[in-house]
């Protein structure tokens, strides 16, 4: 009788909260939504399960780094995302063979790649799973060379099926076309996007409230672009803005800030946290300047913040031993990609080095050296965010 007295007592011990939520989190939604009936404590977890996977932070952060030229040449960084910890390791073990060796990487969303091959052949990558998507070929040949490439915008959605379907990723793509000759005015522009939900290309070309001129985006080493709430923006040659609004299909440029000298120096536009955020690097000063767009992003009237300054240049020598830049009288930084969730840390490239620059502390940390390798210049840098939740295409 003790024997069976103590089985049913252990057989009503219940598992610790934390450790049942953990196991939880690693099941897809349909079979949450078959265990919800098991008690009211599990339907208690199951909902905090999916209330937290699709509001939950990345759990590892970073970036991609691409050569011009040698397109499979493609490396990574990866770090925690928490604010108190940035050291990571940097890696170049990711699955080439997924890669069309005449591949470029255009952009990154939430942890998966848009790659492009030729001038219409698109597909994503998830290298969390390897897995790979091809997508349809596009309706509209733009012009996709190294003087003239399209803008393009990438995005992730998150989906939560209602139908308790395993759960699922889909993404959108947006571009439009360049014209011949930049300098005119533009009345209309052309916009060609994609949805993983209905698996096709549709364009549709837009009339002007304000006509604008088009340039390409290839003066940065690394993209300047960024997408928030449905907005696409893309930073240009021009040293302007080009906004695009999905959800009520309409198309503008966006001031930069006003107290920005111009000339002196090359801009960066990317988000972090929500927020969208301008940079300037002022190349001879070694030094950056950071603006936060206050206003909505659908607001026309753009209201910039100054958020930071930081001279790079002068944190970095400081310790140039630390940095393998011992008699250099100077460093020209050639990249730059914002932290995906830290707004006020930046990943720099300079040389062969990559570092990570935290503008409120002034401190700098090494990344990356390549060795013997070319230098930054030669490099794309692409942010990057990993998360914990399942990771199936759509």
């Amino acid at each position: 009788m003790n024997g069976v007295s103590q089985m049913r007592k252990c057989a009503k011990e219940e598992i610790c909260e934390d450790i049942m939520i953990k196991i939880l989190d690693f099941l897809p939604s349909k079979c949450l939504a078959k265990f919800k009936c098991v008690s009211k404590c599990w339907e208690k977890y199951i909902a905090d399960c999916r209330c937290r996977r699709w509001n939950q932070k990345p759990y590892l952060v970073g970036f991609f780094c691409q050569h011009s030229e040698i397109q499979r040449e493609l490396r990574f960084f990866l770090s925690s995302s928490s604010t108190k910890d940035h050291s990571g390791t940097f890696d170049g073990s990711l699955d080439h063979n997924l890669f069309h060796r005449k591949a470029r990487l255009v952009a990154a969303s939430n942890g998966f790649l848009l790659c492009n091959v030729k001038k219409v052949h698109y597909y994503v990558y998830n290298p969390a799973t390897s897995q790979l998507l091809v997508l349809p070929k596009t309706q509209i040949c733009m012009e996709d060379d190294d003087n003239n490439p399209p803008p393009v915008g990438f995005t992730i959605c998150k989906v939560d099926n209602p139908d308790n379907k395993d759960d699922i990723i889909s993404f959108t793509i947006v571009r439009y076309a360049i014209p011949l000759n930049p300098s005119n005015l533009q009345f209309a522009v052309t916009i060609e996007s994609f949805s993983s939900e209905t698996n096709v290309w549709t364009a549709n070309k837009i009339t002007l409230d304000v006509p604008i001129r088009l340039f390409p985006c290839t003066f940065m080493k690394s993209p300047s672009a960024s997408v928030i709430d449905g907005v696409f923006c893309w930073y240009d040659d021009s040293l302007q803005i080009t906004v695009y609004d999905s959800i009520h299909k309409s198309f503008w440029d966006l001031k930069l800030p006003e107290d920005m000298e111009r000339g002196i120096g090359c801009g960066y536009l990317g988000s972090s946290a929500g927020g969208l955020y301008f940079a300037l690097n002022i190349i001879f000063k070694g030094t950056i300047i950071v603006w936060y767009l206050a206003s909505n992003i659908r607001n026309r009237d753009a209201v910039w913040v100054k958020k930071h300054v930081g001279n790079v240049r002068s944190t970095v020598l400081q310790c140039p031993e630390d940095f393998g830049v011992e008699g250099y009288p100077h460093i020209e930084l050639n990249n730059m990609v914002i932290h995906p969730t830290v707004p006020h840390i930046f990943y720099l490239g300079f040389q062969r080095n990559i570092i990570s620059y935290d503008f409120e502390m002034d401190v700098a940390q090494l990344v990356n050296i390549f060795s013997g390798g070319p230098t930054m210049k030669r490099y794309k840098l692409f942010p990057f965010e990993w998360y914990q939740w399942p990771r199936r295409l759509l």
